[in-house]
């Protein structure tokens, strides 16, 4: 059997989300086409088993199809009986389902990184992958407005600038997938509350509440937070403070990128020395680093000390050829040519 299977009981707070709410939140993520197909991530949780049964009512409703996948990270004896116990939850529900499998997972627990992190990365890697393949529109996650806080709380001890404060975006792309999260603004008490109204059942995993974790022990002190009047509201205004100048900020790079920036037909992007530096150096070092990216590939920006030392770097009379990012940087005339590393073999 599943390590614990949760009954919903009678939450104190909390309350359950409606179809038309649900409908307002898909609603602010655009439109789909008539026959579009919805991926829904289901761990069996009481977030992702709430947002079956929502999805599944909204898409029924618009003559869209709506499949749960859930992804046996491998991490826990217990984890292929609860991606079975999901897959019947959902033949319940008239919802398609597929399990995926983490090959990797039962020997990752020996390194030296975090499981929990390389299951995480594992399972979106895995999830895209499926959906690329088999057509899929949009995978939904649960991300709920508690996970927005705490994971603003996460990356403010990390010391992460506007980009990481503004958390965890409502919408993104990865691996050419896009990736929806309509529940940001739904409290996991909702969220149970609604599982309570559905006679849903659930899964509880018990690394969830490991103080091994530190996004675990956040959590914890929210509530000591909460006391003083940092309160879960509050946090939630100041990540939409930082979406919104994140937002202008990308606005400005894209702006300069348009006058500054020449992609050659080769993968090659040259860029204006002379105009990054005369932009707000947020501003140019973000340009420096989305050109880095767009020629490497790379899923993540480069790391910020090695940005600041290249963008310090452009002004030098002494500057030097050097690589980056998976990308060499050769100074041409005024012009900066990023292009591909190329590796000794």
């Amino acid at each position: 059997m599943p390590s614990v299977i949760a009954d919903p009981g009678s939450p104190d707070t909390g309350s359950p989300v409606s179809s038309s709410a649900f409908a307002v939140l898909m609603d602010d993520l655009g439109s789909f086409e008539t026959g579009s197909r919805i991926a829904v991530a289901v761990s069996g949780g009481p977030d992702s088993m709430a947002l079956c049964h929502l999805a599944k009512e909204w898409a029924s409703s618009r003559g869209l199809s709506v499949v749960g996948l859930t992804v046996d990270h491998r991490l826990r004896p217990e984890a292929r009986e609860e991606a079975q116990q999901v897959s019947m939850w959902l033949a319940d529900l008239e919802m398609a389902h597929e399990t995926l499998i983490w090959e990797q997972g039962a020997t990752v627990k020996s390194l030296d990184r975090s499981p929990q992190t390389a299951a995480r990365d594992a399972r979106f890697s895995l999830l895209c992958e499926w959906c690329q393949k088999n057509n899929i529109d949009a995978l939904m996650t649960a991300h709920h407005a508690d996970d927005q806080a705490e994971t603003f709380l996460y990356r403010l001890v990390r010391g992460s600038g506007v980009d990481g404060l503004a958390a965890i975006a409502p919408e993104s792309i990865r691996k050419d997938v896009r990736i929806l999260r309509p529940l940001l603004r739904v409290t996991k008490a909702d969220l149970i509350a609604t599982c309570a109204k559905k006679g849903q059942v659930w899964v509880d995993d018990p690394s969830n509440s490991s103080d091994a974790s530190a996004r675990v022990r956040l959590r914890k002190i929210m509530a000591a937070l909460e006391q003083e009047g940092l309160s879960r509201d509050r946090l939630l205004k100041t990540v939409d403070h930082m979406a919104r100048a994140k937002s202008a900020i990308n606005s400005a790079v894209d702006e300069l990128l348009d006058v500054a920036s020449r992609q050659e037909g080769n993968g090659v992007i040259n860029l204006n020395v002379s105009a990054v530096m005369a932009a707000p150096e947020e501003v140019g070092l973000r340009c420096l680093a989305r050109c880095l990216s767009c020629v490497s590939g790379a899923e993540y920006p480069p790391r910020f000390e090695s940005l600041l030392g290249v963008y310090a770097a452009l002004t030098d009379k002494e500057w030097s050829d050097r690589t980056l990012h998976g990308c060499q940087l050769r100074m041409k005339g005024i012009h900066l040519e990023v292009s591909v590393e190329q590796r000794k073999r």
